[in-house]
């Protein structure tokens, strides 16, 4: 399946996957004239790069992910490492916001009491 036949059918943006593939997030075979030719599986793997991305993971660390099969217990651990460390940074930015919006209710409660 070409970029053009698996924007259409997923409903992806083709630059998005184009950057997939330059950054070698997705790996495809190519057909005679040299245009990619993606499996199902690889374009399956989408999905999870979109939410990997969406939580803060940066393409080395999304390499790093990849590149671990997972099928022994210490790629496993390391797939489970990596993750739980983008958790941690997600809450932390969580409690810096959530702090954020306390001093706002209060700045608020303030001049509504003035």
């Amino acid at each position: 399946m070409t970029l053009q036949e698996a924007a259409i059918r997923f409903q992806i943006n083709i630059e998005k996957l184009d950057f997939y593939e330059k950054n070698g997030l997705l790996e495809c075979s190519r057909l005679i004239d040299g245009v990619p030719d993606y499996t199902e599986d690889e374009l399956r793997r989408v999905g999870l790069i979109h939410s990997l991305l969406k939580a803060g993971f940066d393409i080395d660390s999304l390499k790093k992910y990849f590149s671990l099969p997972g099928h022994d217990g210490a790629d496993k651990k390391e797939k489970v490492r990596l993750l739980r460390k983008q958790r941690c940074q997600i809450l932390d930015e969580i409690h810096d916001k959530q702090q954020s919006l306390d001093e706002l209710d209060y700045m608020i409660e303030k001049i509504r009491k003035e």
